[in-house]
């Protein structure tokens, strides 16, 4: 039996206890593959992720794991992987993830990644169906934008809600799809949006606080349908849960061409831990 430390954070806050909690095993290669299913589900965290040693000229090779099911990309571990690898300091690095490639960098204690770029999906027609999964009503979605799955590695459906109201009386009764519920009210004035992320039974996440792998395809969504002008807008997510989380995105191009997305946020280390395996 081998004992393997961990590292205990939290993604896009700048204060403990807020954001997303992340656990990041920087013995990666040393953890047994067939362990690290199951290391996820015990620490019950959104993701857990193992750093190993790089095979295609990147800085690293990262696997990130949800309770449920291995991911092959997300934002949050992302970011704050680089942030337990540089300390908190200002550094460069290429993850090797399951969508190839990403880029991120830590500046003053910031982190960016840039993300694939986003695909469109299809789009539901079935309204009804959608609010009813998030234990709303038809009349509670926006109708002016569309219930479409866009897509960085992760899939989502973006749902625009009229209020913050409607928003905060959603219920995360595991959709069909991994669903992203939005409104322009929010709480803090400096926010652009107010999200709440609802995952499907695959991922085993009810509820996550902050979805960083979410808003680069979110982004892409609001200015492909014109709800934000390209350029840099800040987002939040997690107030519902009593850990606000604070991510900036920018997105480059036109709501016709998009051409760059990169999303970011503060993490704060709050301790470690270790696993006897």
């Amino acid at each position: 039996m081998t004992r393997h430390e961990y590292a205990l954070l939290d993604v896009f806050t700048d204060r403990k206890f807020g954001g997303n909690p992340l656990a990041v095993f920087r013995d990666g290669a040393a953890v047994p593959e067939r362990a690290m299913q199951p290391i996820a589900k015990e620490l019950n965290l959104s993701e857990t992720t193992f750093v190993l040693p790089p095979e295609k000229g990147g800085t690293h090779r990262v696997r990130i794991f949800t309770p449920g099911r291995e991911m092959p990309f997300a934002g949050h571990p992302t970011v704050g992987t680089a942030f337990v690898l540089s300390a908190g300091n200002d550094a460069a690095f290429t993850f090797e993830l399951g969508v190839g490639p990403v880029a991120v960098r830590v500046t003053g204690g910031f982190g960016q990644m840039e993300q694939p770029l986003p695909k469109f999906g299809d789009i539901s027609q079935d309204r009804d169906a959608v609010a009813h999964g998030v234990g709303l009503v038809e009349a509670d979605i926006d109708p002016t934008a569309p219930l479409q799955v866009v897509s960085s590695g992760v899939p989502f459906r973006f749902v625009r809600l009229r209020t913050l109201a409607g928003l905060r009386r959603a219920r995360p009764l595991l959709p069909e799809d991994d669903t992203y519920l939005f409104t322009t009210e929010t709480v803090e004035p400096a926010s652009a949006v107010h999200g709440r992320m609802f995952g499907s039974r695959a991922l085993g996440i009810a509820e996550d606080p902050a979805t960083g792998g979410a808003h680069g395809p979110l982004g892409a969504y609001l200015v492909r349908n014109r709800i934000v002008p390209p350029g840099t807008f800040r987002s939040e997510q997690g107030f519902e849960m009593g850990r606000p989380s604070i991510l900036t995105v920018e997105v480059d191009g036109t709501p016709e061409a998009i051409t760059g997305v990169r999303v970011g946020g503060n993490c704060v280390t709050v301790g470690g831990g270790w696993m006897d395996v």
